[in-house]
């Protein structure tokens, strides 16, 4: 369940973590099983163990959204892991009390930059939430120092979209590329869709493609015509996928 008060059930105005409409803040955020540990934390950076949290998640979760709702939250600094990489150290000293967010954090080119916001926020009033796809334990890095640091860090996972994050997200992408699903259309793709937010991207992607080629409007059997394409040859049985 997610905490009381703090964000609402699920309505069709919510905001999914990949597809943001308006600026995001945490409040707006689609919550499910999937990902309402890591909202619920990110929520509370006061109460965080250690100054600094690594949230990590499988492909087109939405990280980066989550990321920058967090930074409209609580009025946070955010950089992709190629603008942090260019900063210089007198622009690192000024992070010192801030909230910062890194995102991409795997893929900072100078990690012993990384290093130095770690130890800065660690001696100071800040809080640092880094994204990435792989745990920081996995991450490449020559220092001694910082792999030990890296090792320690918080992690909080998005897991893989359960059934009720699948079909908002589903109707969210399908929006995107300025398509209308009818419920019989959502209903017959939610059991047979694979519970990945790739799957529900691709799929997305090419039912749009499809649409614009032959003029039909979105409906079951296009839907498993695009299933059957995409080598979902058996779309009845979601083990396949």
């Amino acid at each position: 369940m997610t905490k009381s008060g703090a964000h609402k059930a699920l309505t069709p105005s919510q905001m999914s973590l990949g597809f943001p409409e308006r600026q995001p803040t945490l409040d707006s955020l689609l919550v499910t099983a999937a990902n309402e540990t890591a909202v619920s934390i990110l929520s509370g950076p006061e109460n965080w163990p250690f100054p600094v949290v690594c949230v990590t998640g499988p492909a087109r979760a939405g990280l980066t959204v989550l990321g920058r709702a967090w930074c409209q939250e609580f009025e946070g600094r955010f950089y992709s892991a190629q603008e942090f990489s260019r900063m210089r150290e007198k622009e690192l000293s000024t992070l010192a009390g801030a909230h910062v967010v890194i995102d991409d954090a795997d893929q900072v080119k100078k990690m012993d930059r990384l290093l130095t916001l770690i130890n800065m926020i660690s001696a100071g009033s800040g809080r640092v939430l880094l994204t990435s796809r792989h745990s920081p334990g996995q991450w490449h890095t020559s220092s001694a120092d910082l792999k030990s640091r890296l090792n320690a860090l918080p992690v909080v996972e998005i897991d893989d979209p359960d059934e009720p994050m699948l079909k908002a997200r589903l109707e969210m992408a399908a929006r995107k590329h300025f398509l209308k699903l009818d419920p019989e259309v959502v209903k017959y793709l939610v059991p047979r869709l694979d519970l990945s937010y790739e799957a529900i991207e691709t799929f997305a992607e090419r039912l749009s493609e499809r649409v614009t080629l032959t003029g039909r409007a979105p409906s079951v059997p296009l839907a498993r015509e695009v299933l059957e394409e995409l080598g979902w040859s058996d779309p009845d049985q979601r083990s396949l996928l």
